[in-house]
């Protein structure tokens, strides 16, 4: 008995060293833990600073080690002694509340005096000027005047428009017609003292320049001109509205091609009323070759996979995109096929170059080979390019991908290497689908530099103040990409454009989309500055294909 008894203390003090060792191996383990996330958020901490620092508002700039030094300096400062407190102040007599600021005057500015004058004499047509009721001509009777800030690239000046009145001599027998007045020109926004030229001036400034309305509001300062940012805002959101016709018949023009490049950007939306952003979306759909490639924006609040199978349609062909899931849903509507971007893939092996640098430049120098291939190729036609793919590209990309299966059996699941590898094998079947057409493209890199000058935008004018002022924004970078693309002047483009939009016929819009191949390719001659009447007059629509007339009158210019 006594034996049974010593071999169960025995087995119990066993028993209890275990247990002992156990709960050191715990605090060891828990120690370990606690030191392990402190680590993990220094890091984080360290890198949201790097990442805002990268992103962010560089002002206050500092290093994160800094911040080390901060015990030993204090350590080294003596300590201060406690100030004394201040006795109380008597209560002094009220101050005399300070002077308010003039305010600045609303409503219309005047137009400065010391510009140039341009006068152009409006006419009514010479049928208009007999009387309906008697048939007897009718008299001029005076003119009536009025004034419209104008723009030519480097100048700024004044349209003067003097309308004819024209009456009856028989009106005060009460047998002719009252007075008759030429018609002014159309305008989109009415009773606005800007002509079209210095409207167009302003959008291209701030979509195509990146130049904001308050910066551009003290150019024009500086010139003596006051038009306040909120007029320019102005001016730029009825524009929208007038020239949303365009917009549409952009979109049809790109739509209207098998080949495609897509991508989208946040776009910061300011919600009214909160003085805070949201994250909106703009999408960039650009026409691939050999078509012109025009360039459609759309706008959303969202990024729902919803949104580019609501703007494409029924639409059929190739879509080059990225790897984002939101395609997904598109990718499955019939007769739509995905292209890869060889770009995305090349961009994951790169990151991988700090943890495994001879695997992941190996693959590197593989993408590089057939891109100096691709860079041969480039001003071949399709038809000549496609077999040239066939022959040299492909073998190489089959064994870039054969390489890479092998590669991934000797990876752990958390290794970045890991991560590109299983990206370029999934997207296998859309990265090799360039070789079926010698007009595709191994990447997206077009629809990338196509969404580029929005990006710029965002750290220049920061956001859309609303959802109509997005909406505007899509329509005048889709405009301005599309002229860039066709070598047509924006500012010639938006200035013809103005003068035709009042009222374009339906059946019409889609001539007036920019496109290569037109006189428009032209880029329009910068004045000499001479103030003759040849260099005053207004020039001819050079980017429209049989403009209409702004109004139904002859026009005679000359100067003041």
């Amino acid at each position: 008995m006594d034996t049974g008894l010593a071999e169960a203390q025995r087995l119990l003090a066993q028993q209890g060293e275990k247990l002992q060792a156990q709960q050191t191996q715990i605090e060891v383990l828990e120690g370990s833990l606690k030191t392990a996330l402190a680590t993990i958020t220094r890091q984080q901490h360290q890198l949201e600073q790097y990442l805002k620092r990268l992103y962010g508002r560089r002002s206050e700039q500092y290093h994160p080690d800094q911040l080390l030094l901060d015990p030993l300096l204090r350590s080294s400062l003596p300590e201060a002694a406690p100030s004394p407190i201040p006795a109380p102040r008597p209560p002094s007599a009220p101050a005399t509340p300070p002077r308010q600021p003039r305010r600045t005057p609303h409503g219309r500015l005047p137009i400065p005096e010391h510009l140039e004058r341009v006068v152009i004499d409006l006419e009514l047509a010479e049928a208009e000027r007999i009387c309906p009721h008697t048939g007897t001509p009718m008299v001029c009777i005076g003119y009536e005047e009025r004034e419209k800030l104008e723009y030519r690239p480097g100048r700024l000046f004044v349209n003067v428009y003097r309308r004819a009145k024209y009456a009856s001599p028989d009106r005060i027998g009460g047998n002719g017609v009252g007075v008759l007045t030429a018609p002014v020109p159309d305008h989109p926004i009415a009773k606005c003292k800007a002509d079209l030229g210095l409207i167009a001036h302003a959008i291209v400034s701030k979509f195509a320049d990146h130049l904001p309305f308050y910066r551009q509001d003290a150019i024009f300062s500086r010139e003596g001109v006051e038009i306040g940012r909120s007029t320019l805002d102005g001016w730029a959101l009825a524009t929208a509205e007038a020239l949303a016709p365009l917009g549409e018949a952009l979109k049809q023009a790109v739509l209207d091609t098998d080949v495609l490049f897509t991508d989208d950007s946040p776009m910061p939306l300011l919600e009214a009323g909160r003085g805070q952003t949201r994250t909106a979306r703009l999408w960039v759909y650009v026409r691939g070759a050999p078509e012109p490639p025009l360039t459609a924006y759309e706008f959303t609040l969202d990024r729902r996979k919803r949104r580019p199978v609501e703007y494409l349609g029924g639409y059929q062909g190739y879509i080059h995109a990225d790897a984002y899931g939101g395609y997904d849903e598109l990718f499955t509507q019939e007769g739509v096929i995905e292209v890869g971007c060889w770009c995305h893939a090349r961009r994951r092996f790169d990151e991988a170059m700090t943890s495994r640098p001879r695997q992941a430049s190996e693959i590197l120098a593989g993408i590089g080979r057939f891109y100096a291939l691709e860079k041969e190729w480039r001003p071949l036609p399709p038809e000549v390019r496609h077999p040239q793919r066939l022959e040299r590209a492909r073998p190489l990309l089959t064994g870039l991908f054969t390489r890479a299966e092998e590669m991934r059996a000797a990876t752990l699941p958390s290794e970045p290497l890991r991560s590109a590898i299983d990206y370029l094998l999934h997207q296998r079947q859309a990265l090799l689908r360039f070789l079926d057409d010698g007009r595709l493209k191994p990447d997206n890199n077009t629809a990338e530099n196509a969404i580029r000058p929005l990006a710029i935008g965002r750290k220049n004018w920061l956001f859309a103040g609303s959802e109509r002022g997005g909406r505007a924004a899509a329509l005048y970078l889709e405009l301005i990409q599309s002229c860039k693309a066709c070598h047509v002047n924006p500012w010639a483009y938006f200035d013809d454009a103005l003068r035709a939009s009042c009222p374009i016929p339906c059946a019409n819009y889609a001539s007036y989309c920019p496109t290569c191949g037109n006189p428009s390719t032209a880029m329009p001659a910068v004045s000499s500055g001479r103030t003759d009447s040849a260099q005053t007059r207004k020039p001819p629509t050079r980017h429209l294909p049989n403009p209409p007339t702004r109004c139904s009158t002859a026009a005679k210019v000359g100067l003041a």
